[in-house]
């Protein structure tokens, strides 16, 4: 069984206009860290351009689908949740969570900085596998989320203590709204709130991991 969060009729299309927001976002940061591993050919760069083209093509997907979602659901009532599912509905949810989970896997390997690529694979293929087996994918999916998140703010918490640099604590903050986003998604299975209020958290990460962005260009 797949279910869905339930979305707000007043929301409809603001979500669809930040899910588009927030491709734009990560594709730039994506575009970004991989010329700059072109250039140094640093490997962190890499795994982080890596993450974020995982992420933003994750947003693609899920902006398409409630694109036409929006247009193919007669709204009949306050709250739209989505059913039946068509099986281009599911299939497309399915790359969505694949996506999106891959690119948080590739970030936190990315930052226990290690080099065998074996373990790159086990921790994908551990994590993918659990997904799909799943009853409940897109439940199972915020969780697992919400961990890999909190260990990597846990990281750039670490990150910003020992080098006391204002970048480094505004991507700390970006991965915590991050974090706290896929809490609520967790809850907006059943309550159309908790999807807004994902969104939103959502938003303000995205807007610090841009200004981030802005400040490095800056300074180079």
């Amino acid at each position: 069984m797949m279910d869905h969060a339930i979305v707000p009729h007043w929301f409809l299309g603001y979500n669809i206009l930040l899910e588009l927001l927030f491709f734009a976002i990560t594709l730039i940061v994506a575009v970004y860290a991989l010329k700059v591993y072109q250039l140094s050919g640093h490997k962190q760069s890499k795994l982080f351009g890596i993450t974020f083209l995982m992420i933003s093509a994750a947003y693609l997907i899920q902006s398409v689908l409630n694109i036409v979602a929006s247009y193919s659901t007669d709204i009949c009532c306050d709250m739209q949740p989505i059913s039946p599912m068509p099986a281009y509905s599911l299939a497309g949810i399915y790359v969505h969570i694949l996506l999106y989970a891959s690119g948080l896997v590739t970030l936190a390997y990315m930052t226990l900085k290690l080099k065998d690529l074996k373990a790159y694979f086990l921790f994908m293929v551990v994590a993918l596998t659990a997904l799909l087996v799943s009853s409940n994918p897109l439940f199972f999916f915020y969780v697992i989320s919400t961990i890999l998140l909190i260990y990597v703010s846990f990281y750039y918490l670490k990150n910003y203590l020992d080098t006391k640099k204002s970048n480094a604590l505004v991507v700390f903050i970006a991965f915590l709204f991050l974090m706290f986003a896929k809490i609520h998604f967790i809850f907006s299975i059943d309550h159309g709130t908790y999807y807004v209020a994902g969104h939103l958290l959502e938003f303000v990460a995205y807007v610090l991991i841009l200004v981030n962005l802005l400040m490095v260009i800056r300074r180079k």
